[in-house]
């Protein structure tokens, strides 16, 4: 009887281990040879997943894409807006969430890369702006359902950007302090007249 391989599983693990190698090698380093060895397996077999590393760093994109996601929008499933004493603490909340990166990965510093890719790689720049839309999509939706119709792209984009912002910071260790607590707090002298 023949081995049912569960192509998915193996394509997710064939990710991770590029994520772990990523840890400790910059992506542009990261062999495909190096993957497949950190997955356990040997590089032609890693062939049959991935036809190039190229293919790779995008079904990685991919894949980190849906993730946030789904980090985002569990979160805002689970977190009512009545359990917050104001609008700022519930995205303080939310934030210092995204901050925390108990997420058991090293995919904020898998998306420094990335991105830094983006400047020499139109595909992977193009896969990213397609993740942003996403990105800000789930984010309208959510905000949306806790404020109401009056918020928009505008506002979905502004949370993007600290979304990503906090991640990248906070795994570079480049913030001062704890700030992601209050991280939307810190702008009231800027928006105050």
């Amino acid at each position: 009887m023949p081995l049912i391989v569960d192509r998915e599983k193996v394509r997710l693990e064939i990710l991770m281990a590029f994520e772990r190698c990523m840890k400790v090698t910059p992506m542009m380093n990261v062999s495909l040879r190096d993957i497949a060895k950190e997955a356990g397996m040997s590089h032609a077999n890693l062939l049959n997943y991935f036809s190039s590393k190229d293919d790779l760093v995008v079904s990685y994109v991919r894949y980190v894409r849906d993730f946030v996601s789904q980090i985002c929008i569990d979160w805002f499933a689970t977190h009512s807006r009545k359990r917050y004493k104001s609008n700022i603490n519930y995205l303080n909340a939310f934030l210092a969430y995204v901050a925390a990166n108990d997420f058991g990965d090293n995919r904020p510093g898998a998306l420094s890369q990335i991105y830094v890719l983006t400047h020499y790689n139109k595909d992977i720049a193009e896969l990213v702006k397609k993740e942003f839309v996403q990105w800000r999509k789930v984010m309208e939706n959510a905000l949306v359902d806790v404020y109401g119709e009056e918020v928009g792209k505008k506002e979905a984009e502004a949370m993007v950007i600290l979304i990503v912002g906090t991640l990248i910071c906070n795994y570079c260790d480049v913030h001062t302090g704890r700030i992601q607590d209050s991280i939307v707090s810190q702008f009231g002298p800027l928006i105050q007249s």
